[in-house]
């Protein structure tokens, strides 16, 4: 059985993490066509690291397609797409495999409309 309190302390550390990664998704979207492509890409990389060190492989997954759509293309309806999906895995990750399937096909088929 777990102990309680470490069971706290997660949903905690997981809690301020959202947090973070609200805050930081708002800020990348709202700089996303004022600023450099270099200052967005360390700004897309924060958001990266935070998600990866509170294991949230949805959204670390969301940040590194931001990241490559930045190398290869930036397309504001694309942009938009992910910052959409970012919000709903931010909201919902917990390092489910079939929701990380899930928030990525929900873009590709955003993609294709």
């Amino acid at each position: 059985m777990q102990d309680p309190a470490a069971s706290d302390s997660t949903e905690d550390r997981l809690k301020l993490a959202r947090q973070q990664l609200r805050m930081q998704a708002g800020h990348v979207r709202a700089i996303a066509w004022r600023v450099s492509r270099a200052e967005l890409a360390v700004q897309i990389d924060r958001m990266r690291r935070i998600a990866d060190s509170n294991a949230m492989p949805c959204v670390s997954d969301l940040a590194h397609g931001l990241e490559h759509l930045l190398a290869n293309g930036w397309s504001r309806t694309m942009a938009r797409h992910y910052f959409d999906a970012m919000d709903e895995a931010i909201a919902s990750d917990c390092g489910n495999a079939d929701m990380r399937a899930a928030v990525l096909a929900s873009i590709a088929v955003r993609g294709a409309r």
